[in-house]
């Protein structure tokens, strides 16, 4: 890999967990496309992937002893049921299909929230399908949390609770996923310098976004990320276009 690409990779994460930080969403659905511009996407769903389960595992750490830990269980059995089936698609599927893969989940997801689209009654059939899509996800695109929000919001937690539990089977589907990916070689070399670089811009990303979050407006910052989700789709599209 070139020095253009890991300083790319570096920039993708320190943007993507500012705006995870200041929104609290977005950081795969803009760090996966965005690091896909200087390598291949399955590369980017690991790098993507192993941060994600590092960075919900100080929160899920924290936040333990408040999580539903039926409703984790629930989530966490299904989404280790989807597993093995995203990986058959990251597999199979070219970087191209990943990247179409990935724009067709952030429109969706943009759809869903522009809308205000939300499940009111929760049941333990939305909950075991919310975790096997999360599943599939994580380890196809390592998208997984559209799905695992719908599925929690529709229990109406308080956000402490919410909070625990999204966090508790986060790291559990991270977990599982990285042992998935190392049993079937994606920790390459290239994965291992990635991370490196990653690392230090994915903890200054934080670090800004926890000192400006609270000198914005939420609303219109929010109103911005989803025009950044949108035009990222964009990009990814005309990515495959251009081949």
């Amino acid at each position: 890999m070139s020095t253009s690409e890991f300083v790319l990779i570096g920039f993708a994460v320190l943007f993507s967990s500012l705006i995870q930080t200041v929104t609290g969403f977005g950081f795969a659905l803009l760090a996966v496309p965005l690091m896909s511009m200087a390598v291949p996407t399955e590369t980017a769903v690991v790098i993507a992937a192993t941060l994600g389960t590092f960075t919900s595992g100080g929160q899920a750490w924290t936040e333990r002893h408040h999580g539903d830990r039926s409703t984790m269980k629930r989530l966490t059995l299904a989404a280790f049921i989807g597993a093995p089936f995203g990986l058959v698609i990251l597999n199979v599927a070219s970087s191209q299909q990943l990247k179409i893969g990935l724009a067709l989940i952030i429109v969706v997801f943009l759809i869903v929230n522009l809308r205000g689209f939300r499940l009111e009654q929760a049941s333990t059939p939305i909950d075991l399908a919310a975790g096997f899509v999360a599943g599939v996800l994580s380890t196809s695109l390592s998208t997984n949390g559209p799905p695992l929000v719908m599925a929690l919001h529709a229990r109406h937690f308080s956000p402490q609770v919410f909070r625990a539990t999204i966090s508790s089977v986060f790291v559990s589907i991270g977990l599982l996923s990285l042992v998935l990916f190392a049993i079937t070689g994606y920790f390459t070399t290239d994965v291992a310098w990635s991370l490196l670089v990653a690392g230090p811009t994915l903890a200054l990303g934080f670090f800004l976004g926890h000192r400006i979050r609270g000198r914005i407006d939420p609303v219109r910052f929010r109103s911005l990320v989803t025009l950044l989700l949108a035009a990222t789709a964009v990009v990814t599209i005309v990515s495959v276009i251009a081949g």
